[in-house]
């Protein structure tokens, strides 16, 4: 922007294109980097375009410079982890047994253990005139079952609780 009653020139654009790169770039006005000079011999190398910044990898430099990406110190993403052995970090799980490998009885009992109550509620919403065996009878399954899964419970602690 030009004021009123001067005409654009080269040198007045200039100053203002850098002064708005520099507040951009939010460094302060006077230390814009200046245009390439084109008076460079043809065999010298070019200046490097990108301050050094002692947190960004040479990949990152390079993909900043082509990219024109905005500099910025390595975030979680852009670690590379160097080989300390054979192992590659990952975590294998151990296969899980068969699901038909459990045992019977403890299935059983946990079936009892939750199905008697859910019984019970079907059979008081849907059949109100059953004989009282079956409530009993229903009420004794699940007796049962959640006195076996108690039994079942150890009695104490061998480890100090620090496992998953």
């Amino acid at each position: 922007m030009t004021p009123r009653g001067q005409e654009p020139n080269e040198s007045t654009d200039d100053e203002v294109w850098l002064d708005i790169v520099a507040r951009l770039e939010q460094t302060p006005p006077g230390t814009a980097p200046e245009p390439a000079r084109k008076d460079t011999p043809a065999g010298a190398p070019a200046a490097d375009p990108l301050p050094p910044n002692p947190f960004l990898t040479d990949r990152q430099r390079a993909d900043a410079v082509f990219e024109n990406q905005p500099l910025r110190p390595p975030g979680p993403r852009d670690y590379e982890a160097t080989e300390t052995g054979n192992d590659d970090g990952r975590y294998v799980p151990p296969e899980p047994p068969p699901l038909g490998a459990g045992d019977p009885l403890l299935v059983l009992s946990w079936l009892a253990a939750a199905g008697g109550p859910v019984l019970l509620l079907v059979i008081a919403m849907f059949w109100r005139s059953a004989p009282l065996s079956v409530w009993l009878g229903v009420l004794a399954v699940f007796v049962a079952g959640a006195g076996y899964l108690l039994t079942r419970l150890p009695g104490s602690r061998d480890d100090d609780g620090a496992e998953v």
